[in-house]
């Protein structure tokens, strides 16, 4: 009988206990997917929204703690415009608002004539004609949610907005937002001649070199703003930072309560047997070959609880993505190096578990293991 047959009828032998261990590993795993696949898939979200615009370099200033940077004159829009390798710049105003009866919607104003608007796909109506048009264009996700057309209105804090536009984005977050020109934003929530974003394209010739030393020649015009790139832009963002640091403290917590599991079933396993490994060990067995097959039981149960897990978490993003909450506005991204992490994370975990357990059934005595019943 070979080794790996021993393992498997004794985890079979227990089958409640094992299937039990696997159950709780499944759900820490299946906890580790989900919550990274949101993490990654709100950072990704940020970065595909410049990408989409065709934004090279993006300028804000950073000084607090919000989940969108602090505002800011858009005249710096003008000096941006005028330094060397910049052909276009465009200011945005971003704000997290309710919309009737729906949940907050992200509300951005765009200037006016500027790039921001042209990889828009018009599904219906037009884009806007004036930068204090009141007027908002209705990305397809949220004109589905908010059962809107071309025509309709839709209050917007405390003002009704005609829906002039229904468009689509190769950025999901931009399907579930809506758009307005940046006056009309800049009206409704009092802040005139604001911005909390310039977005900028550069000449295609500038070369890395060249877009480091315009990135210098910003930071000592424009003291206390920083620029980023599409990747920099979401590191720089609170909101994406909290979420991964909650993905990750919650991810260690499952884990750890997961090698606790394995350990107390092996462990358990191993007093249940210790007339069993008595026999082995007098029959000629190796300690080293006990500790291989007590590691071999947990990493097992570990592997299918992974798979199980992964699976799980899976379906869980695919739930989440349809809730009203995130539809629209996040695509989880779970990788497929995120699940091969969670699988090699849930053997390290077997492993893990049994280490202890195996130690304590190699070191018994053959004496002492055939005297126990």
């Amino acid at each position: 009988m070979s080794l790996l047959t021993i393992v498997i009828k004794n985890l079979l032998h227990r089958p409640t206990r094992s299937l039990l261990t696997v159950v709780g590993i499944s759900v820490g795993i299946a906890a580790v997917v989900a919550l990274t696949g949101l993490a990654r898939g709100f950072q990704t979200s940020w970065e595909d929204a410049y990408r989409a615009r065709g934004t090279d370099l993006i300028v804000a200033r950073v000084t607090s703690r919000d989940p969108l940077p602090t505002p800011f004159s858009s005249k710096i829009g003008d000096t941006l415009r005028a330094l060397p390798g910049v052909t276009a710049a465009g200011g945005v105003l971003a704000d997290l608002m309710s919309i009737e009866d729906s949940p907050t919607v992200l509300v951005g104003g765009w200037e006016t004539n500027t790039f921001l608007w042209k990889h828009l796909r018009l599904d219906q109506g037009r884009l806007p004609a004036a930068e204090h048009e009141k007027v908002i264009l209705l990305g397809a996700i949220t004109a589905e949610v908010l059962n809107k057309k071309v025509g309709d209105t839709a209050q917007i804090d405390t003002e009704r907005f005609t829906v002039c536009g229904i468009y689509t984005s190769d950025a999901l977050s931009e399907n579930g937002s809506i758009v307005m020109p940046l006056g009309s934003l800049q009206d409704l929530t009092s802040r005139d001649n604001m911005v909390n974003f310039v977005n900028m394209k550069l000449d295609p010739t500038l070369g890395p070199e060249g877009v480091r030393q315009l990135r210098e020649t910003i930071a000592r015009t424009l003291p206390g703003f920083r620029s980023f790139d599409a990747s920099q832009v979401s590191q720089a963002n609170i909101a994406v930072q909290i979420s991964k640091a909650m993905s990750l403290g919650t991810s260690l917590i499952a884990v750890a309560v997961g090698a606790v599991g394995v350990m107390n079933t092996m462990l358990m396993s191993v007093f249940e047997r210790m007339h069993e490994i008595g026999v082995l060990l007098a029959i000629g067995w190796r300690r080293r070959r006990i500790v291989t097959m007590i590691l071999l039981e947990s990493m097992l149960l570990s592997l299918i609880g992974g798979v199980t897990g992964i699976a799980m978490g899976l379906a869980s993003l695919r739930v989440l993505e349809w809730t009203p909450i995130l539809r629209g506005r996040i695509a989880p991204d779970a990788s497929p190096l995120v699940l091969l992490l969670a699988l090699v994370v849930s053997v390290a975990l077997g492993m893990l578990g049994g280490l202890y357990p195996a130690w304590v059934g190699a070191r018994m005595s053959p004496s002492t293991g055939l005297r126990h019943e």
